[in-house]
């Protein structure tokens, strides 16, 4: 018998945990690999409360009906579209810095959290996402007699 059989249940379950965290974040990876090369992403910002995780995301001059979330697993993914406003331009443009098309950004969540209670606030340009922590993920079992 091996001297470290003791501990196998105890590493089997730390190795299983690694493995879904794993899964996970590639699956986020994989979600933005599926973006164009021309997609532009979002800048965001993500912190912690006591109760909450919070995203914040920098949205000027999009309309609600343009932006759209999606929860996938532990993954926040945001898609925005806004097209380029087809203003009457007197000349040609000399410089053109301003972001159109399709804007993408998928953001893997660190903890576990409740997502019937994902709430999103559209604000001055600023898309707000909270997400309520829960200290125990539940997973219901059900015992199924043949």
């Amino acid at each position: 018998m091996s001297r470290f059989s003791v501990k196998k249940p105890f590493h089997q379950e730390i190795v299983s945990r690694h493995i879904g965290e794993i899964r996970s974040l590639l699956h986020a990876l994989e979600l933005r690999d599926l973006d164009d090369e021309h997609e532009n992403r979002p800048l965001m910002d993500m912190y912690e409360t006591g109760d909450e995780i919070v995203l914040e995301f920098d949205l000027p001059g999009f309309r609600i009906e343009d932006i759209s979330l999606t929860l996938c697993g532990l993954t926040l993914v945001l898609n925005a579209q806004r097209p380029r406003e087809q203003a009457e331009v007197q000349g040609r443009f000399v410089c053109l810095e301003r972001s159109q098309g399709s804007f993408h950004h998928a953001v893997h969540i660190p903890c576990s959290f409740d997502p019937a209670s994902v709430s999103a606030e559209y604000r001055r340009g600023v898309l707000r996402v909270v997400c309520t922590k829960i200290n125990d993920l539940k997973v219901p079992i059900k015992e199924i007699v043949d």
